[in-house]
């Protein structure tokens, strides 16, 4: 009986008015993972389509998910596209679907910086449901891209005993964020001491020249080796490093101060002997 006076209803509705049951579309997604420079990250996304009162008729509609206003260096992959329910129900309901969006990196661009894309979901609704929309913005950026450091610095210096000198090693960085220097000595000398600052910023794509300051403390030559340690700058637990080796050749005599001792010595030797000697005449 209920379902004779419902279609009699719709017979007394005009055409004009096809697609009077209200319709809601909400679409949730899950923020993604930072998207590598040279691969892809996967995010899910759930479209929940409802109907009111008065679908008797069961007739098939269409829901369509597409990508808006994507960044030049991303391209946005959605399965499925599109795909069709069938709402029935004189009481109204519900259809939930599972959507896949894989999120694949086109080109290198800034690391760690947000972008953000569209997510549009709707439908044009059937004859009887009229059709619904939802928008989802998202944040998306690029994973640090780890294309190393390039180093550049003297193989072979020589200092004066006693004295200092300052070097300078080119760094340049390839990756695709700025990255935080420090420099590490991997070995313990007496015979040089090193004066250098670490936590220097050199943006991507860029070369700066860091300086070292050696100090003599003694006589001969010794291979140095040094370890470079790099991190995008804030992300310390990313960090890497390379290791670059210095030869350092100290020439020259004794330091002044033991020249002045061994001065010393000979002085108190010499009026020793003076002495002995005039005390025997």
């Amino acid at each position: 009986m209920l379902k004779f006076i419902a279609i009699a209803g719709l017979m007394l509705v005009p055409f004009a008015s096809a697609g009077f049951i209200s319709s809601d579309m909400l679409l949730s997604a899950d923020q993604p993972a930072a998207v590598p420079a040279d691969g892809s990250v996967v995010m899910d996304a759930k479209i929940n389509f409802s109907w009111g009162f008065g679908a008797i008729f069961p007739m098939p509609l269409t829901i369509y998910l597409e990508p808006e206003d994507v960044p030049e260096w991303l391209s946005v992959s959605v399965s499925p596209q599109s795909f069709t329910i069938t709402p029935a129900g004189l009481r109204g309901g519900a259809i939930e679907k599972d959507v896949t969006i894989r999120l694949t990196s086109k080109e290198e661009t800034d690391a760690f910086v947000l972008y953000s894309f569209t997510l549009h979901a709707y439908t044009n609704g059937s004859f009887l449901i009229k059709g619904a929309e939802d928008k989802k913005s998202v944040n998306v950026m690029q994973d640090f891209y780890d294309k190393g450091i390039r180093i550049d610095s003297p193989k072979k210096i020589r200092i004066s005993n006693g004295g200092s000198k300052t070097i300078y090693v080119n760094i340049t960085n390839n990756c695709n964020a700025p990255v935080t220097i420090c420099f590490q000595q991997e070995n313990e000398t007496n015979m040089f001491e090193f004066s250098y600052e670490n936590g220097t910023i050199i943006s991507s794509k860029v070369q700066k020249s860091l300086p070292i300051t050696i100090n003599a403390k003694k006589v001969g030559t010794q291979e140095i080796p040094f370890r470079i340690i790099y991190y995008p700058t804030g992300y310390e637990d990313k960090k890497n490093s390379v290791s670059t080796t210095i030869t350092i050749e100290s020439y020259g005599t004794a330091s002044s101060f033991v020249a002045l001792e061994i001065a010393i010595f000979v002085i108190i030797v010499a009026s020793i002997l003076i002495f002995v000697w005039k005390r025997m005449k």
